[in-house]
């Protein structure tokens, strides 16, 4: 049984805007791509990180938005490719299903903990947070890769003391092992791949009054030659 939080979560939150739709507002962007770190502090100590990225467009499923939107990063472009049927026409069910009516998705790239900080619910409890703060009105879908991070390319060099001490078991056993762990939170698999999804309230039902999260702290439209393409 996971011993429950005893000291308060904090996240510091760090905004970079990537999409180049002209309207300087996100909350009111037809197209809106935010990537959204996360470093997370448990009674005043340095606890783990996470990273996120908000996607959401009148069509994601269009050519426009893999250009525009999905192919802007090889982390989204990789994660479109996965998410998409085999015949690559549109998303893999239920996504299409949980994105009729509201068009973005909330990707979450990965939640990671210290070795003190694991096996305390702080991962449920972050997520929540990250629901909360991140979807909006127009997020209709939270992925999140289940995949175990000392798995993942470059694991022990990304993560390193996040890591160092996770059994390097069997990779199909530890992704599945996690993925029944995310069932208790009210996600399923995405059938054929290593996302997990739900809509935005089976998560948490409540949103931050401010969106995003923090004032965006970089932004690709400033300045053409820094657009990352």
């Amino acid at each position: 049984m996971m011993n429950p939080p005893s000291s308060p979560v904090k996240i510091h939150w760090k905004v970079e805007r990537y999409d180049e739709d002209p309207e300087p507002d996100p909350a009111v962007a037809d197209d809106c791509a935010l990537r959204i770190q996360g470093r997370i502090e448990v009674g005043g100590e340095a606890a783990g990180q996470f990273l996120v990225w908000y996607l959401s467009a009148n069509d994601l499923e269009s050519p426009r938005a893999f250009v525009e939107l999905w192919d802007l990063e090889s982390e989204t472009c990789e994660v479109y490719e996965e998410i998409m049927n085999p015949e690559r026409t549109k998303f893999r069910e239920p996504l299409t299903t949980m994105l009729n009516d509201a068009p973005g998705v909330l990707v979450v790239d990965f939640i990671a903990f210290r070795p003190a900080f694991r096996r305390k619910g702080l991962g449920r409890e972050v997520m929540n947070e990250i629901v909360r703060c991140c979807a909006n009105q127009w997020i209709g879908a939270v992925l999140l890769d289940a995949r175990p991070l000392q798995r993942r390319p470059g694991g022990y060099d990304v993560f390193d003391e996040e890591v160092r001490d996770l059994p390097w078991n069997d990779g199909d056993e530890g992704l599945a092992r996690l993925m029944h762990h995310f069932r208790g939170w009210g996600m399923q698999r995405l059938p054929r791949t290593r996302f997990m999804v739900c809509v935005p309230d089976m998560i948490t039902g409540e949103r931050a009054e401010a969106w995003p999260p923090a004032p965006i702290a970089e932004d690709w439209r400033e300045d053409d030659d820094d657009l990352p393409f």
